[in-house]
């Protein structure tokens, strides 16, 4: 299969969770620090737990190539993308729709715009890379690739590999 990759561009329940040294105040045990560091990493798991560290259903491969991608976003000072459920469907819907075509394409970028209800998303798409390194590695060293994943206006992302078709699609 030939190494492939396209890009595009649309202009048009994330939980807060905060800790702060007063949140634990009413809860302290005296004096005792074991018990403290006890409530700290229990306050710390409900948090963790609460946030949306992948979308549900998420591969390896698309868990790190999301990483892959933060991690390009924080070396060039933007925001990390947060993995979310409803553009995680639509990638999903997407890559196996490349699949069952067998090519790679944007077709249906307006209606996947439109079920975002974002006022401006971008997508890569891409085919015939072994692992998500290579698949990053391509976007990156593409213009427009590249100037999709390090959008500043971009706060959460679905990325997903499905039968070797790719789909990042990402939205305000």
């Amino acid at each position: 299969m030939a190494v492939e990759n396209y890009t595009a561009v649309s202009r048009s329940h994330h939980r807060d969770c905060r800790v702060s040294k007063g949140d634990g105040a009413a809860l302290k045990t005296g004096n005792n620090m074991p018990g403290r560091y006890v409530l700290w990493g229990v306050l710390l798991t409900l948090c963790l737990s609460s946030m949306p560290m992948a979308a549900e259903g998420s591969s390896l491969y698309s868990r790190t190539l999301l990483e892959l991608i933060n991690t390009h976003r924080q070396e060039h000072g933007l925001n990390t993308l947060r993995a979310d459920d409803g553009l995680h469907r639509l990638a999903r819907q997407h890559s196996f729709a490349m699949f069952r075509q067998k090519r790679t394409s944007h077709l249906g970028f307006k209606d996947r715009f439109d079920r975002a209800g974002s006022t401006l998303c971008v997508e890569n798409v891409g085919a015939g890379h072994t692992n998500a390194r290579e698949q990053f590695d391509a976007w990156r060293h593409s213009s427009a690739h590249n100037q999709n994943m390090l959008h500043n206006s971009i706060q959460k992302a679905g990325v997903v590999e499905l039968n070797n078709y790719v789909t990042f699609f990402a939205c305000r």
